[in-house]
């Protein structure tokens, strides 16, 4: 009887996914549960590592539509809208990934139900891509947990940051259809959203269960021109510069107009004749068109023994418009050119199509009072970019130059305008295979606090990419677009691991545990100690040290490289080749992957305080993570310090591609707390997170401090506060998110305004209400006002791929969501 017991409580944890008991579950004792952060199940507590929860109750109060919606929520996450602003990137359009503590998307481990995802097939070289997190369904998500803590240790490389484990619903009965419409209040950005779900089965009664959800969502998108703060690039007046292009239409040739400008309007302070790009086209947020589906099921093969497999398939299609190429043209029969915009051309289009799966088949139960599983997987991340409107460069520099058609005129000849275009298209493929297995259990060695427990494990993983751009993009041969390398790579890893449980006594815990990952470049061995001290019941101290590792992608490592001249002439430069202070030297650079990258190595401290008492919860970390061989792109004269040069017959070629060169270390605090008030009116919680940073300094190439805290996108701290009351079928909740002020620079180092520059940005806050009622039997109707007051961002001029805010906000304003769920 007690080994069916734990084969029902291991299955209900399905997939080896980190999920606590439910009450619902009928699970006659108290379950063991492997938590995210540790391979070794336990009773579900608070532990020597902080981990954020996000239960299901707690995504459907603030009705949440999208996983970023529901990330931007929480204080831990650096951007407030993650991805779903980028209207000038077209490969990653509509895409979010996560970051965290002042780190990348490729330091953040995505997990869905403990298992890796692969990660978009298209990226730049320069840096990794993540996991786009929208293809995930919120739908069908029972909890998250983020460990906020480096996780190389127990996880293997990109951990860095911390671990987002999205983890689904299990051992589901019955059905459910849900529905979603939401608007901004100015008759934009409309969203709409359908889904379904079901279970059959009990897998304690019947021995299986069998879960299945499909959702749909559509959001149509913002317009630039639609918004007062982003309708001209022209911020004089909010104390910013004139960023309009000089690339113009009709033309600049020596800061002078080459034609004569349209308007008196359309010439800027310097007498350029300009052209804004942000009265049409241009999106401040984009439009999304998602399709999910998810399939999971359990069978209790024998009382101790269950097969779980689970498939899960997402499609996104997004539109993307840019203004027509911008770029220098010639002036026919000169060797003149001039800045500018060949609007016949029509506006550059970019239609994506990216799809995300993955199927994992496995095994798991209990053997003697131990735990198993063992388990194999295959996902794939596709994206292609079908181009249209770019125009073959060769062609069209030989047409303007001959005179067939005039680069200033929107009336030339269309047969001969259509000949000189082209329709480019990159397809990208990323596939992530994998092999686990891992059993834990208690050793038998009795320590004065318990048993000493463990968890041993190996894992293979076969990781793919593919990434064509035809032909001609490769060539650099496309007017509007940048050169594009090819990549056809793979590599496998291999790793081993060990944890340890060491109850030292009733208050007193420890772990220890240590991760050998080999690649087929590199290995890395990743140690991690931590420690658990709870004097009484409502206190806990814990601190923690992990070593963590972030691999370069098969990008930076296989990707193509291309070259460019360049002349030394800066003093720097010549000193640096014992050439004195003046010198010409004429020559090359090249820049792309490296095949010799190491890994990028980080360290992780925390130390934190856990309060609980009665109605009262809070804790305190603080957090410290070190990295050191940050993978980046020199300068030229970085590149010629470092010794990466040659002389070659052509001249000094210096290679300035991916180097191992900078440091980074980030500091903060994060807060945490709680108050329950029950009432004879309803029962209130008080809420608050708080993530503030201490430090945030990097060490370039030339082993200098830049302190990138408190400036562009780095706010100093991020707080949300929350107020929920709930009675008799109804659950109201505020939400106030609160992101500080920051210093109007893009960087350290570039300071071209000392005006605008040093401007401080105030801080921004957004109040969201929603409330839910339950009172009609089976159903469930949820209202949402999000950002009730209309806040619009603070202006900044620094961004480029927002244009008058920072991407850590939105301008959708006030948004209006009314949503009903149908449960069966």
């Amino acid at each position: 009887m007690r080994m069916k017991q734990l084969a029902v409580a291991i299955a209900l944890i399905g997939a080896g996914a980190a999920i606590s008991a439910q009450a619902e579950e009928k699970v006659n004792k108290v379950e063991r549960v492997e938590v995210t952060g540790s391979s070794i199940k336990r009773i579900k507590k608070e532990g020597s590592t902080p981990v954020e929860t996000v239960s299901r109750k707690q995504i459907e109060k603030i009705a949440a539509t999208s996983v970023n919606e529901l990330l931007k929520n929480l204080a831990s996450m650096d951007i407030m809208d993650q991805g779903e602003l980028t209207s000038n990137a077209p490969s990653a359009s509509g895409s979010s990934t996560i970051k965290m503590r002042g780190l990348g998307a490729g330091d953040v481990l995505v997990l869905l139900n403990g298992r890796r995802l692969p990660t978009s097939a298209i990226g730049d070289t320069s840096s990794p891509s993540g996991v786009d997190v929208n293809m995930i369904p919120v739908a069908a998500i029972e909890r998250v947990e983020i460990l906020k803590d480096g996780g190389s240790a127990i996880y293997g490389a990109d951990a860095v940051g911390g671990v987002v484990n999205f983890i689904t619903k299990k051992n589901y009965q019955g059905g459910e259809i849900r529905t979603n419409f939401g608007q901004s209040s100015r008759g934009d950005g409309t969203e709409k959203s359908f889904g379904l779900s079901g279970g059959y089965g009990d897998l304690g009664e019947q021995g299986f269960n069998v879960f299945a959800s499909f959702d749909v969502f559509k959001r149509d998108p913002i317009m630039r021109k639609d918004r007062d703060l982003t309708k001209s690039a022209d911020f004089r007046h909010f104390g910013g510069g004139d960023q309009r292009s000089t690339y113009a239409p009709t033309g600049n040739l020596n800061g002078k107009p080459y034609k004569p400008c349209p308007t008196t309007d359309a010439i800027n302070s310097a007498g350029s004749c300009v052209f804004d790009f942000n009265t049409e086209l241009l999106t401040a947020y984009n439009g999304a068109d998602r399709k999910t589906g998810m399939l999971l099921a359990n069978i209790a093969l024998t009382d101790d023994i269950r097969a779980f497999a689970s498939g899960f398939y997402s499609k996104s299609d997004d539109h993307f418009e840019a203004h027509p190429a911008p770029g220098v043209l010639p002036v026919p029969g000169t060797k003149d050119t001039y800045k500018g915009r060949f609007l016949q051309g029509g506006p550059r289009i970019t239609d994506r199509e990216a799809s995300l799966y993955q199927v994992v088949l496995g095994l798991d139960g209990a053997f003697k009072g131990f735990d198993w599983s063992v388990s194999a997987g295959h996902g794939v991340s596709k994206q292609t970019n079908s181009d249209s409107n770019y125009l073959d460069i060769e062609k069209f520099y030989d047409a303007l130059n001959t005179g067939k058609i005039d680069g200033t005129s929107t009336t030339n000849d269309q047969a001969i305008v259509d000949s000189l275009k082209v329709t480019p298209r990159r397809e990208g493929e990323n596939t992530l295979s994998f092999i686990d297995a891992k059993i834990s259990g208690e050793t038998g060695i009795s320590l004065p606090g318990g048993a000493l427990a463990f968890a041993v494990g190996a894992s293979f993983t076969r990781e793919a990419l593919k990434d064509t751009p035809d032909a001609l993009s490769q060539a650099g041969g496309v007017f509007g677009s940048i050169q594009q390398a090819a990549v056809d790579a793979s590599r496998n890893a291999k790793a081993v691991f060990a944890e340890l449980s060491i109850p030292l006594d009733k208050t007193l815990e420890l772990q220890a545990a240590l991760r050998y990952d080999s690649y087929d470049t590199d290995s890395k061995a990743s140690p991690r100690i931590a420690a658990r001290y709870q004097p009484i019941p409502e206190l806990l101290f814990r601190g923690s040290y992990t070593a963590s590792f972030r691999m370069p992608t098969l990008k930076q490592l296989k990707g193509g490289v291309d070259e460019g001249a360049y002349t030394v002439k800066l003093k720097e430069e010549c000193r640096a080749l014992n050439l004195g202070d003046n010198c010409k030297v004429e020559g090359y650079y090249l820049n792309g992957s490296n095949a010799k990258l190491k890994p990028e190595s980080g360290e992780s401290f925390n130390i934190g305080v856990v309060v609980e008492n009665g109605p009262f919860s809070g804790s305190m970390d603080w957090w410290k993570t070190k990295k050191t061989d940050l993978i980046d792109v020199p300068t030229q004269l970085q590149a010629i310090q470092k010794g990466e040069y040659k002389y070659e017959t052509r001249g000094i070629v210096i290679n300035t591609g991916l180097m191992n060169m900078n440091g980074l270390t980030v500091e903060g605090i994060d807060t945490e707390l709680k108050f329950r008030i029950p009432t004879s009116i309803a029962t209130f919680i008080i809420g608050n997170t708080n993530s503030f940073y201490l430090m945030n300094e990097k060490v370039n190439g030339d082993n200098q401090k830049e302190d990138w805290k408190n400036i562009f996108n780095n706010p100093t701290w991020r707080n949300t506060f929350r107020v929920e009351a709930e009675t008799a079928g109804w659950i109201g909740v505020v939400s106030v998110k609160t992101t500080a002020g920051f210093v109007n620079r893009k960087d350290p180092v570039t300071n071209t305004d000392p005006v605008t520059d040093e401007r401080e940005v105030p801080s921004h806050s957004e109040t969201d209400l929603t409330v839910s009622y339950t009172g009609f039997k089976n159903f469930k109707i949820d209202a949402a006002v999000k950002n009730v007051f209309d806040r619009m961002p603070p202006f900044t001029d620094v961004g480029t791929s927002t244009m008058g805010f920072a991407d850590i906000y939105g301008v959708r304003g006030r948004f209006f969501s009314l949503g009903g769920k149908y449960s069966f």
